[in-house]
């Protein structure tokens, strides 16, 4: 059976007795805890000890960091840092859960240090906590830097082992519980899952079926009233592209929506236009020019970009009338609209309006209903 293996980091001397007890601590989880001094590291013999001590951190699944008064052995790699120092990166950069105990003498230390380290006094202070003067400040950096990571950075003071092995207890126990509530919403998940695909499969058989009773009934005027059910709702599919339902609900981008004449709208003839050139006779939309930024003008680009913005607002409703991301909306415009009839333009519209306006206000929903439909 895959045990959890939790590597231990700290520095030894001082903190040897903690770390036998974590040691027993985590072995009564059933984990398998790796410390350097028991053997648990392969040293590979073409590696420095301390890279061996790095590379056995990415084979681990949680990480134990203790910070006490000592600095400890120089990294290496980076005599800036010690080996505990580069052990705890090693694991930040794997995203396993970190759990970091700072001992209360320390914190206190390194609070006094915080509200004076500005002042030209602060290096003749002397911390009682820090065994080697010279190594406080590099030590309180390296607090600094695992509370101001902006994830896993949970920071436990301790007095002794007790203090340790109650919190461990209580982070362990909340992980646990965590993975059984994360598996209970993956499978609710799947079951919703299951039932949208249901719900899909059901949509298509009803619109199969009937499709097939229209058939039946009338096979000719059944035809042509699916043919235009299909087309209704890709010119629908369009206006809502184009239109924002948004700027429907908001009513202050899109025109003055109570003034909004949907049949006169409805009867602007498409054909024969690109899809912006009907969107600009519309009377809703205008060409505008957006201004190259730096980057643009660093590529080489000269000429300010076309675009669509609304009559009404300054903000442009599409950058570049030509993106490749247009492309669906061109598509649909050439399939359906410039083909389509007022009355079925005029239906689409109404149907967009009934469906948002109501967020907007009751007035405008009335104006709509009341309207007449030819």
């Amino acid at each position: 059976m895959a045990t959890p293996k939790v590597f231990i980091s700290s520095t030894c001397f001082d903190l040897g007795e903690i770390r036998e007890q974590l040691t027993r601590f985590v072995r009564s989880y059933g984990f398998d805890p790796i410390l350097s001094e028991h053997g648990d590291v392969f040293y590979k013999p073409e590696f420095h000890t301390h890279e061996s001590c790095i590379h056995e951190v990415s084979n681990c699944h949680l990480f134990i960091l203790i910070i006490g008064g000592r600095f400890g052995g120089e990294y290496v790699s980076d005599k800036s840092k010690s080996i505990t120092n580069a052990e705890y990166s090693a694991a930040r950069q794997t995203n396993m859960p970190v759990f970091t105990y700072i001992k209360n003498n320390l914190l206190s230390n390194h609070n006094l240090y915080q509200k004076n380290k500005k002042h030209a006094f602060a290096a003749n202070i002397e911390y009682p906590a820090i065994e080697k003067q010279e190594h406080a400040v590099d030590i309180f950096k390296f607090i600094d830097e695992v509370r101001r990571n902006p994830t896993n950075n949970a920071i436990e003071g301790f007095d002794n082992f007790q203090g340790i092995e109650n919190h461990l207890r209580k982070q362990w126990a909340g992980m646990f519980f965590d993975l059984l509530r994360s598996r209970e919403i993956a499978a609710q998940m799947d079951v919703t899952n299951q039932l949208i695909s249901g719900i899909r499969t059901s949509s298509q058989k009803l619109e199969d079926l009937v499709k097939s009773l229209y058939i039946s009934s009338n096979k000719v005027d059944a035809e042509k009233e699916i043919a235009s059910i299909e087309v209704i709702s890709d010119i629908e599919s369009f206006y809502e592209s184009v239109l924002h339902p948004n700027w429907i609900k908001d009513g202050k981008y899109l025109l003055n929506i109570e003034n909004f004449d949907l049949i006169k709208i409805s009867k602007i003839s498409p054909s024969k236009k690109k899809w912006h050139e009907y969107l600009v006779d519309t009377g809703l939309f205008r060409y505008d020019q957006f201004p190259l930024d730096v980057d643009d003008e660093a590529q080489g680009f000269s000429d300010a970009v076309t675009c669509l913005a609304t009559i009404e607002s300054n903000s442009f409703f599409m950058i570049g009338i030509e993106d490749e991301e247009n492309q669906e909306i061109s598509s649909i415009f050439q399939r359906c609209i410039q083909s389509s009839s007022a009355k079925q333009r005029e239906k689409a519209l109404r149907r967009i309006f009934e469906k948002y306006a109501a967020f907007s206000s009751k007035k405008i929903l009335n104006k709509i209903n009341n309207s007449p439909f030819d």
